[in-house]
């Protein structure tokens, strides 16, 4: 943050000093505001959608990979945490000043005393999971029907009687689930058996350099897509909640609920059971207050201000320290004066 920036031009005979405001603005005079800082809380929340592969049952048969779930499951966590101070105007705390020739502030678009650098908004797509979007289509490396081929007896009448010919009739049958899944694993040990044979150069003809790679990137993307006929597929999205708390003008420790999670069903305004509360400790150090400051009993040009009090602010869920740091807090320091013989610089 940029440093406090104000400039005043004053005459020793101007006897202009700020008033707090109750209500009324009086004519002819320029308000400004004292600042007050807010903590902006970012959390970044991923969901987790996993779909069952078409084949799910016999992983353990064909893969010996076992426990498998076989039921659509939507599951949260937390990622990325950031906190950061905003500065803002506190409406509690506005003063008016005559605004004569002779007297000038350098104000923000808030009514500050001093400049800051506009926050800039972010803003964050919660992308979407499966849409348009074949989720299993058939990876299998050859036909998904059989054909069989039977021999039947056909009889046919003669002058004589009758007598049996054999011809062969082709049976078209649609393969089952465990026939494509057994298929399927065995291409899957295939690419991996070929895999092997890249890396350790038993092949007739072979591959290197950046052919060698393509090849085994390849292997590689085929066996994901395989291996998901079996283990299914995890559809990953992420989004960010932002919160702000205001901390209270106190010289003590104080908490502040944030908000509520659980694994389930992701960001909560109300606990459940199952959820963990998250909570901002502000504490403050006490170094501002130890100041005494200077008494302007003449009243002549006063400009009122603030200055912030260092506060350690630590974020947990539940009894867990997830982010931490120090910031300036404007509304736990203290008002000041600028004595009348302050000049421009």
């Amino acid at each position: 943050m940029k440093r406090l920036v104000f400039f005043l031009l004053f005459f020793s005979t101007v006897q202009s000093f700020a008033q707090r405001l109750d209500k009324e603005i009086p004519e002819n005079s320029v308000v400004y505001s004292l600042p007050k800082t807010s903590i902006e809380i970012s959390v970044e929340v991923i969901k987790d959608r996993y779909i069952p592969g078409p084949y799910v049952r016999y992983a353990e048969e064909q893969l010996s990979v076992e426990r498998v779930s076989a039921r659509e499951e939507v599951s949260y966590s937390i990622g990325k945490i950031s906190m950061k101070p905003v500065i803002e105007a506190d409406y509690e705390y506005m003063y008016s000043l005559p605004a004569g020739e002779r007297a000038f502030l350098d104000l923000s678009s808030e009514g500050l005393i001093f400049l800051l650098n506009d926050p800039k908004e972010s803003i964050v797509n919660f992308a979407s999971g499966t849409s348009n979007y074949q989720i299993y289509p058939d990876r299998l490396p050859s036909s998904p029907v059989e054909t069989q081929k039977e021999f039947l007896m056909e009889r046919i009448k003669t002058d004589s009687g009758f007598i049996s010919i054999p011809f062969q009739q082709s049976i078209v049958e649609k393969k089952d689930a465990q026939s494509k899944a057994e298929e399927a694993a065995k291409f899957l040990f295939s690419l991996r058996q070929r895999r092997f044979e890249l890396v350790t150069g038993d092949v007739d003809h072979a591959f290197s350099g950046s052919s060698l790679k393509d090849a085994l990137n390849e292997i590689s993307r085929l066996e994901k897509e395989y291996l998901s006929l079996f283990l299914g597929k995890h559809f990953v999205e992420s989004r960010t909640h932002t919160f702000y708390i205001s901390p209270e003008k106190t010289l003590d420790k104080k908490s502040y609920p944030v908000f509520h999670f659980s694994e389930a069903d992701g960001v909560l305004a109300e606990a459940t059971r199952t959820s963990a509360s998250f909570t901002l400790n502000v504490t403050p150090l006490g170094k501002i207050n130890r100041v005494e400051g200077v008494k302007n009993r003449a009243r002549i040009a006063n400009i009122y201000y603030r200055v912030p009090e260092i506060a350690d602010v630590l974020l947990f869920q539940g009894p867990k320290e997830v982010c931490s740091g120090r910031m300036h807090i404007y509304q736990m320091g203290r008002e000041f004066v600028i004595p009348s013989d302050a000049k421009a610089k």
